[in-house]
């Protein structure tokens, strides 16, 4: 064995385990993580929907270069509208 892997093997023989205490362990504070600043203040809307949905919204959006978001807050207003509930201005 060489003397480089003799002094790797001795410093690991010799090596005492690193204990971490639970009460030395933090949990994350907020959110944590990275957010991007167009998403603050904003939350996310998720819907399991079929296929033809997202090719017609994909459609709509080829067709008009508006953004997703932009298309589904228009749409959601519509909704909001024909039920009688607050738009919302999203500027």
């Amino acid at each position: 064995m060489s003397n480089k892997l003799q002094a790797l093997q001795q410093a690991l023989n010799g090596a005492q385990p690193k204990i971490i205490q639970p009460e030395a362990v933090k949990p994350p504070s907020g959110r944590g993580g990275y957010m991007a600043p167009s998403r603050e203040g904003k939350t996310n809307i998720t819907a399991y929907l079929s296929p033809g949905f997202k090719a017609s919204l994909r459609l709509i959006q080829a067709r008009t270069e508006a953004s997703l978001q932009a298309l589904i807050a228009e749409a959601l207003n519509d909704l909001f509208v024909k039920y009688g509930v607050p738009t919302v201005r999203d500027d």
